[in-house]
C-alpha cells in the first residue's frame, strides 16, 4: 500500500516529532524550576524585610514605651472613629 520511503519518512517523522516534545517538556520543565526560584527568593527576600521591621519596631517599643503607647491609643481611637462612620 505504501513504498518502503514512505514508511521510512513516517517514522522519522514520528522520531522527530518525539524529540521536540521531549526537548520542549525539557524547557517547560526547566523554565517553571528558574521561576520557582525566584519567586522562592523573592519570598525569602520579603520574609527577611518583614522580620527586620518588626525587629525595629520591638527595639523601638522597649526604647520608648510611653511614646510607643501614646501613638497606639491614637491610632486606635482615629481607627475607632473611622468606623464608626
Amino acid at each position: 500500500m505504501f513504498s518502503a520511503a514512505t514508511k521510512d519518512e513516517a517514522i522519522k517523522l514520528k522520531n522527530d516529532s518525539q524529540h521536540i516534545a521531549h526537548e520542549l517538556n525539557n524547557d517547560l520543565h526547566n523554565a517553571a524550576n528558574q521561576a520557582g526560584r525566584k519567586v522562592r527568593s523573592m519570598v525569602n527576600a520579603a520574609s527577611d524585610e518583614i522580620s527586620h521591621a518588626g525587629d525595629k519596631v520591638t527595639t523601638e517599643i522597649r526604647s520608648n514605651p510611653v511614646r510607643s503607647s501614646m501613638i497606639a491609643l491614637g491610632v486606635g481611637v482615629l481607627l475607632g472613629a473611622l468606623l464608626r462612620r
